[in-house]
């Protein structure tokens, strides 16, 4: 558990670090696109400014500013706008609907795709217009009348340059690369963790199986041996104890034998398999012990499993619920039921529960709540049920008052 502790602080702590590093990014990016448009905002409030004087004080010298004139202005402003890299347009004050191809004094570092004097090219410019202002208020260029009043006679209108449309795309495609390379890793690194564990899974088997085959087979010649050698009485006595204990072992063997290897599924009856199971369990049970193992069967149903593995999963569940049980009076119910298109298996203990952050935990290698657990219990019942016969396991419910875990098994 200690280790499940350390590993999620290492995820949160990695976690903590790409969310550091995102929000650096947008920092950078966001600061670089404010100071890109805080210059170009500088750059046409001083042209604002300039020929605002410039046209204040032709109009104070000739006391009228005329078509010719103002349109002469714009022609002297047009090259000093070309060399800035954002759009810009300069219309007369009027409303965006109002704007007709007269009132369009200046376009320059637009993208246009219509020819002017056309209703496509006034459509595109007022789109155009709309679309600056959104994002920046204009700037006038004023002059003043004869009374001395500040009159707008044109409005710049401007909008982002190419840079910073590409810049401003940049977190965008930072994050989508990160999560694509996260998601690649993280794929990655569950498949190797996955090969690593059948390959643990394979190689504990194998050795297991080779460990018992020898005493097994040690303890068979044994019994071959007392027949001989012993009153009838004693010696059968002995060898009924000893063919039990060898029966349980070669079981055993044949459990880890079939875990570590491909296993060929077979017709099996679920409703024999459990009540075997449920007889065994209730028998292994210490005297001075007052669980009850119940179950409750709606039909026979069969499926295509190894039952010897499936005895093994259902095995490892109940001794869970018997570890969970603390009090003196405990129940283990086991339902089987058909559900939406799938076998069900429902165990139900009033043991001490489980916390909900370990609903998922209990069915990881090497996670135990127990001081001398293993922890491989549940996580080789997950692989019997999920990996070898393609069905789900998951903890529906846990509390003080008890656990139920669930099984789902397709029927073929």
């Amino acid at each position: 558990m200690t280790n499940y502790k350390f590993q999620t602080s290492i995820k949160l702590v990695l976690l903590v670090f790409a969310l550091s590093m995102a929000f650096s990014v947008l920092w950078i990016n966001s600061t670089i696109i404010s100071n890109l448009r805080e210059g170009n905002r500088r750059q046409i409030e001083k042209i604002a400014e300039f020929y605002s004087e410039l046209l204040s004080e032709n109009e104070t010298n000739d006391n009228e500013l005329n078509d010719e004139e103002l349109q002469y202005a714009v022609e002297i402003l047009i090259p000093i706008l070309n060399n800035f890299e954002f759009p810009i347009i300069i219309t007369t004050n009027l409303e965006v609907d109002e704007i007709s191809y007269g009132d369009i004094y200046a376009v320059s570092n637009v993208g246009l795709s219509y020819e002017k004097n056309t209703e496509q090219y006034i459509r595109q410019i007022k789109d155009m217009v709309r679309q600056m202002d959104s994002n920046f208020i204009p700037y006038n260029i004023t002059a003043l009348d004869s009374n001395g009043n500040k009159t707008v006679l044109l409005k710049i209108h401007y909008g982002d340059q190419k840079i910073i449309k590409t810049i401003s795309m940049l977190p965008y495609l930072n994050f989508g690369f990160a999560i694509l390379f996260i998601s690649i890793s993280a794929f990655g690194i569950q498949l190797i963790r996955t090969n690593e564990r059948n390959s643990i899974y394979a190689g504990m088997a194998r050795e297991t199986a080779h460990q018992l085959g020898t005493p097994i087979s040690s303890l068979l010649g044994w019994v071959e041996l007392l027949k001989d050698k012993m009153l009838a009485d004693k010696r059968n006595k002995i060898l009924s104890s000893m063919k039990s204990d060898l029966a349980r072992l070669s079981e055993i063997s044949d459990r880890f034998s079939k875990i570590g290897s491909r296993v060929n599924l077979k017709k099996v009856n679920l409703k024999s398999l459990l009540e075997n199971v449920t007889m065994y369990m209730s028998n292994r049970l210490p005297k001075s012990s007052s669980i009850n193992i119940l179950l409750s069967v709606e039909k026979n149903i069969t499926i295509m499993g190894d039952s010897v593995l499936l005895s093994w999963a259902f095995e490892n569940i109940i001794k869970n619920s018997i570890d969970a049980i603390s009090s003196k009076k405990g129940e283990i119910i086991i339902k089987l039921m058909e559900e939406n298109d799938e076998i069900s298996l429902l165990f139900s203990d009033n043991g001490k529960g489980i916390k909900r952050n370990d609903w998922k935990n209990i069915f990881r290698p090497g996670f135990s709540t127990k001081k001398r657990g293993w922890g491989l219990g549940l996580s080789l019942t997950q692989r019997i049920v999920r990996d070898i016969h393609k069905g789900k396991i998951i903890v529906i419910d846990s509390s003080s008052s008890g656990t139920h875990i669930k099984i789902n098994l397709p029927f073929s």
